[in-house]
């Protein structure tokens, strides 16, 4: 017999269609990243087993990037053209990342209903709709979005040992590094391991009878009980980050990063550079915010401790160069290399099922009735309706941010410089483009002339 599909999933998988994919077609070539992505899509497209392209910089080495996003592209590129396998595959990770944070809210929750709710504000998560409509990072999403859905095959491993669940874990920790291979990585450290913990926390509950009875001997305990779990994913995981984008790895070994730091606004102090902190901490974050004292509360519980202590330290290592301590943590190097937003994307990511916990029972069950027997009705509908509003709020201006604040040049009109290019053997010379934004890569996906 069928399992019944959470009717509050189906409604976010509804509305993420209708709402993201009626706006994408505004937004994502005008964002910061996807038309990159593009220009890797054609690479593949036409030379699929040649690493080195030749129409940047005099020439460079598409393994420099995990391939699985850029492949799928110019896969999908012979369907329908290159913008057309853009706006597919964006549709494809909108319904993926709302399933997968019901998938994770699940494990974290144990609800149904707060992880139904939970998918919901996914939808209008501004961290999300800053990545997809703003940045256009579907590599990130793509990566995120498989760990969403890989992270309950590694607790079923963990908690019940069955082969099933540990290859499921496997082959999607796979496809995710060959995503996005920082998502696995850094997810290793704030996702995966707390989840282990997770699942450690409820294997000591068969055995205390209660969380608050789990006494430090009996999680040591459950620890090597399961030690043998958990070495076999670990080991399991590393070979396949290692080998399934292995030219990655040689690339980053013969070509380490030497370059001069390229200045973010992620590093910024966020009291002096207030535009950054908008950027990236005030808008990814939007009404989560407010709901911190919830979300530490809950996080910080017995069962979800782990999470707890990776929410906070993301929650730090996100504030940029508001304090000394992001540097401190990192290292002059990595501080200077990561761009500091991604730790604010994962700490809104982490905090969704409890959000989804927070606004099923304010409009349905406990803190409902709470408020409504401590306050007339009248306020709770307007408490209840503030919220959506601030919600709606970071929603809408996230998603239009671009009009009032553009990120990159208006468009520009590419087919007579195409066909100029393309024509009395103009391709022959190199060109350069100046004021084109990341619309060059528009153009050099177009185009076999040369740019510098």
């Amino acid at each position: 017999m069928l399992k019944k599909i959470n009717t509050y999933l189906l409604i976010a998988l509804g509305i993420g269609v209708i709402f993201h994919g009626s706006t994408i077609f505004f937004t994502l070539e005008r964002s910061y990243d996807a038309l990159i992505h593009l220009f890797f899509a054609e690479h593949y497209a036409s030379n699929w087993f040649e690493p080195w392209n030749y129409k940047w910089y005099t020439g460079f080495t598409v393994v420099c990037y995990p391939p699985l996003v850029h492949q799928l592209l110019g896969l999908l590129s012979f369907i329908g053209g290159f913008k057309f396998a853009m706006y597919l595959l964006a549709f494809f990770v909108i319904v993926l990342f709302i399933s997968g944070v019901y998938r994770y809210s699940l494990i974290l929750t144990k609800n149904e209903n707060y992880a139904g709710f939970a998918a919901l504000f996914a939808v209008f998560s501004s961290a999300f709709i800053e990545t997809l409509h703003i940045y256009g990072q579907l590599p990130t999403l793509m990566g995120m979005s498989l760990l969403f859905h890989g992270l309950p095959e590694i607790y079923k491993w963990i908690v019940f040992g069955k082969l099933r669940h540990l290859a499921a874990s496997l082959i999607i920790i796979a496809i995710t590094v060959s995503s996005h291979h920082v998502t696995p990585i850094f997810g290793m450290v704030f996702f995966i391991f707390p989840l282990i913990g997770l699942g450690l926390m409820d294997l000591s509950k068969e055995q205390a009878g209660t969380y608050k009875a789990i006494t430090f001997k009996i999680f040591i305990q459950s620890f090597i009980k399961s030690f043998k779990k958990i070495i076999g994913f670990g080991l399991g995981s590393l070979v396949l980050i290692v080998f399934c984008i292995l030219p990655y790895w040689i690339n980053t070994k013969n070509n380490p990063i030497t370059q001069v730091p390229i200045p973010h606004g992620s590093r910024d102090n966020y009291l002096e550079v207030l535009s950054s902190g908008l950027m990236f901490f005030i808008i990814p974050y939007g009404i989560i915010l407010l709901l911190f004292p919830f979300i530490f509360y809950k996080l910080f519980t017995r069962r979800t401790l782990f999470f707890g202590l990776s929410f906070s330290m993301l929650v730090l290592l996100g504030t940029g160069g508001t304090t000394p301590l992001p540097k401190m943590i990192l290292g002059e190097n990595a501080f200077s290399i990561l761009t500091l937003d991604r730790f604010t994307f994962w700490a809104t990511m982490m905090s969704m099922p409890i959000v989804g916990e927070f606004f099923y029972r304010l409009f349905k069950t406990d803190i409902k009735s709470l408020l409504l027997k401590k306050y007339h009705k009248v306020y709770y509908v307007i408490g209840c309706a503030t919220i959506g509003i601030i919600t709606a709020f970071f929603a809408v201006f996230t998603l239009t941010l671009g009009e009032f604040r553009p990120s990159q040049p208006d468009k520009i009109k590419m087919l007579p410089i195409v066909n100029f290019l393309n024509q009395d053997q103009h391709y022959k010379w190199r060109y350069l483009t100046l004021g084109f934004g990341d619309q060059m890569a528009l153009l050099g996906l177009e185009t076999k002339a040369l740019s510098v």
